[in-house]
C-alpha cells in the first residue's frame, strides 16, 4: 500500500509543478492521472534491464520516492501551499459536485469489483460476475506471469514464446504491486478503483470545461454512465422482463442474438476491461489538455501545454491502443478544423510549430512501443480490414444502419442530427473531430473482432454526448414554461439511462464460479512445487487453473483471447490435443515446446483423448487429488 500511495504523491507534486495556474480540481485531477502512468511506466523502464523482478520495482520506487522528496524541495512548489484552499466560486462549486458523484459511483463500483473480481465463495471455489467471467482470467493471468516468471518483455504465457503483444501495462501495474504484499485480488481492486474514479471525475471535468455549467454536465455525465439505448423494448412483450435478471448476457444494452450491441460501460467496458479502463483515465485528460493546446495556440500561448500533451499522449500506446488511436484521429481533424480560425488570426505559423512539437515529441516516445509491439500485431494477425457499417445486421435483427445505432445508441444518436447543425467555434470543431472517429469506426477494421471497433466509438460517444446535452439545455432554457422544459429533459434522460440503469442492476446480482476448490487448490501446490518458467500441457478452456492463478506457461491457452489478439494458435491447439494421446505425438511435443508437467482434469478428458494409463507407466504423478492429477515429465 505505501508504494501505491508514493506514487501518487509522485504523481500529485508534478501537477503541482507542471500545472501551477490551474485550478485545485484540475491539478488533483491530473495528478493522479500522472500516478496512474507513473505506476504503469515506471517499473518497466527498469524491467529492461532487470527483468521484471522486486530489484526492478525498488528501483522505480525510490525514483517516486526521490522524486517526492525533491519536488517537495523546490522553491517553486513550496511557495504556494501544495493542496490549495477549496475554490469558493462556481466552477469550484462544480468541481466539487463533480467529484461527490464520481465518489459515489466509484463506490458502488467497488462493491462490483469485490463481488467480481475472484471473490472466494463458501464452496472453496473463486467467484466473478457476468461481465468478469471472460476477460478476468485472462488479465490475471498475465499479472501472475509477469509477477512469478519476471520475464521483460513479457511473453504469452498461454502462448509460450510469442511476444505478448496486447497492452499490458495495467496488468504490469498491477504484478508489480504483488512484489509489495498485495495479493493478486487486491493488485486488481486497489489501482482499478483509482481509476475507475479518474474515469467518472476527468469526464465530468471534461465535460465542464465544453459546457461551462452544471446542468448540461450532469446530463452528459448521467448518460455516459448509464448509456444504453432503446433495448428495453425487447422486455415489454418479446421476452420476460426478468429475464435481463436470470440470463447470460441478455440484457437491454447486450444482447447480441436482437443486434443489441451498444454495451454499458460499467458493465461490459470498465469492470472487465481493465485496458479500456486505464485507457480512458489516460486519454480525457490527453482529450482535455488536447482542447486547451488549441485554443491557447489560437491565443499566441500554449507550448508547455503543448509538451505536456506530447508526452502524456506518448505513454498511451502500450496502456491502451485504441485510446491512443483515438486521440491520434482527434489531433487530426482538430489541426485542420483550426487552422481556417488560425489564418484568420495570423496564428498559423504558430498552429503548425506547436502541432510539429507535439507530434516530433510524441512519435520519438511513442514509435518504440508502436514498432516493437503495435505493429509486429498487425503484421502478424492481419488486425486491418475494410469493414462497413461495424457490426450492424451481425444477427440479422436490425440491417438499416441509421436504424442499428438509433436502437443501441438511442437519444445521444437521434439529437446528435440537429445538434450539430446549430454548433459553431469551439464546439463544431469537437464534433468533427468526433465524428471523424465515428466514420473511420464505421469503414475499418482495427481488430479480428469487429466488436472492439467499440473502443473507438465510444470516444466518439464521449464527446457527442456532451455536446448533445449543452445544445439540448440551451434548446430547453429557451422554453419559458420551465416546469415543461424540466419534463423534456426528464424524458431525456429516462430513455437515454434506463437500459444502461437495468444492465447496471442485472450486473450487481450476477455470480458466477470461474474456478472450484479442487482447482484452486491445485494451483496452489503448482505454485509451491513448480519452478515459475516450467510449461504445462493442459486443455485450453480459459477456466485453466494452471494459466489464470500460478503464472506458469501452458503449450496453448484460449483461442477466445489469441485468435483476436492476431495469434495464430490454431495449428499448436490442435497438437495439444494430440499430445495427450501419448506416444512419440506427445514426445515430439516436449522437445518443440519444452513441457516440463502434464495437468489433467475433467476438462482434459472432456476436449481431448487422454491416455492416463501410458502417463503413469511412464512419469511421475506429484498430484493426484479431486480428480486432477499431475505428472512431471523426467
Amino acid at each position: 500500500m505505501l508504494a501505491f500511495w508514493l506514487y501518487i504523491a509522485f504523481g500529485l507534486l508534478l501537477a503541482r509543478l507542471l500545472l501551477p495556474d490551474d485550478r485545485p480540481a484540475i491539478r488533483w485531477w491530473m495528478g493522479l492521472v500522472f500516478a496512474v502512468v507513473l505506476l504503469c511506466w515506471l517499473p518497466c523502464l527498469f524491467a529492461f534491464f532487470l527483468d521484471f523482478t522486486a530489484a526492478a520495482q525498488y528501483a522505480a520506487l525510490a525514483v517516486a520516492a526521490g522524486g517526492s522528496i525533491f519536488l517537495l524541495a523546490v522553491p517553486f512548489v513550496r511557495k504556494e501551499r501544495l493542496f490549495s484552499a477549496a475554490d469558493k466560486s462556481e466552477q469550484g462549486k462544480r468541481d466539487r459536485i463533480g467529484a461527490h458523484f464520481a465518489f459515489l459511483l466509484t463506490a458502488f463500483c467497488a462493491y462490483l469489483l469485490h463481488t467480481h473480481v475472484l471473490k472466494p465463495g463458501t464452496d472453496g471455489g473463486l467467484w466473478v460476475g457476468q461481465s468478469t467471467y471472460g476477460d478476468l482470467a485472462m488479465h490475471v493471468g498475465f499479472i501472475e506471469s509477469l509477477f512469478r516468471q519476471g520475464k521483460f518483455p513479457p511473453e504469452y504465457s498461454i502462448f509460450p514464446g510469442q511476444q505478448l503483444n496486447y497492452p499490458f501495462l495495467v496488468d504490469a501495474a498491477s504484478a508489480g504491486l504483488r512484489f509489495f504484499g498485495l495479493s493478486l485480488r487486491a493488485a486488481v481492486i486497489l489501482p482499478s478503483l483509482l481509476m475507475f474514479f479518474l474515469v467518472f471525475w476527468g469526464f465530468w471535468l471534461l465535460a465542464d470545461k465544453l459546457t461551462g455549467r452544471l446542468a448540461p454536465s450532469l446530463m452528459a455525465w448521467l448518460l455516459f454512465v448509464f448509456n444504453g439505448g432503446f433495448g428495453f423494448y425487447l422486455f415489454l412483450g418479446k421476452y420476460p422482463f426478468s429475464a435481463i435478471f436470470t440470463g447470460y448476457y441478455t440484457t437491454p444494452t447486450n444482447y447480441m442474438a436482437e443486434d443489441i450491441r451498444w454495451v454499458n460501460v460499467i458493465c461490459d467496458m470498465l469492470i472487465p476491461q481493465r485496458t479500456t479502463m486505464a485507457g480512458w483515465c489516460v486519454l480525457l485528460a490527453a482529450i482535455f489538455l488536447l482542447i486547451r493546446a488549441v485554443e491557447q495556440t489560437l491565443q499566441g500561448k500554449g507550448l508547455r501545454t503543448v509538451l505536456l500533451l506530447a508526452v502524456l499522449a506518448a505513454s498511451m500506446p502500450m496502456i491502451h491502443t485504441h485510446s491512443f488511436l483515438a486521440l491520434g484521429i482527434l489531433s487530426a481533424a482538430w489541426f485542420f478544423t483550426a487552422l481556417p480560425t488560425a489564418i484568420r488570426e495570423q496564428k498559423a505559423a504558430l498552429l503548425v510549430r506547436h502541432y510539429v512539437f507535439y507530434g516530433l515529441i510524441c512519435l520519438a516516445l511513442a514509435a518504440p512501443q508502436i514498432v516493437h509491439w503495435t505493429m509486429d500485431s498487425v503484421s502478424s494477425g492481419k488486425l486491418l480490414s475494410v469493414n462497413l457499417g461495424w457490426v450492424c445486421g451481425a444477427k440479422g435483427q436490425i440491417n438499416s444502419w441509421f436504424l442499428f445505432y438509433a436502437v443501441n445508441c438511442g437519444v445521444v444518436f437521434l439529437a446528435m442530427w440537429p445538434a450539430i447543425f446549430f454548433l459553431k467555434g469551439q464546439r463544431r470543431r469537437v464534433m468533427i473531430g468526433a465524428l471523424a472517429i465515428f466514420v473511420l469506426s464505421n469503414l475499418v477494421a482495427f481488430q479480428p473482432n469487429l466488436y472492439d471497433n467499440n473502443k473507438l466509438l465510444y470516444v466518439w460517444f464521449i464527446l457527442t454526448d456532451i455536446l448533445v446535452c449543452d445544445w439540448l439545455y440551451t434548446l430547453l432554457s429557451r422554453i419559458k414554461r420551465r416546469r415543461f422544459a424540466a419534463a423534456l429533459a426528464a424524458i431525456f434522460l429516462f430513455f437515454g439511462s434506463i437500459s444502461g440503469l437495468l444492465s447496471v442492476a442485472r450486473e450487481s446480482i450476477s455470480t458466477y464460479r470461474l474456478l472450484s476448490k479442487e482447482q484452486v487448490d491445485a494451483a496452489d501446490f503448482i505454485v509451491k512445487h513448480t519452478e515459475p518458467d516450467s510449461t504445462f500441457l493442459t486443455a485450453s478452456n480459459h477456466t485453466n487453473a494452471v494459466s489464470v492463478l500460478t503464472g506458469r506457461n501452458i503449450v496453448c491457452g484460449p483461442g477466445l483471447y489469441l485468435y483476436f489478439h492476431g495469434v495464430g494458435y490454431q495449428q499448436r491447439e490442435a497438437q495439444a490435443k494430440r499430445m495427450f494421446e501419448g506416444g512419440d505425438e506427445f514426445l515430439r511435443g516436449v522437445v518443440q515446446y519444452g513441457v516440463d508437467y502434464v495437468y489433467i482434469s475433467d476438462f482434459e478428458r472432456n476436449s481431448a483423448q487422454v491416455n492416463e494409463d501410458w502417463f503413469a507407466e511412464r512419469y511421475t504423478r506429484i498430484y493426484d487429488q479431486g480428480g486432477i492429477r499431475i505428472y512431471r515429465v523426467e
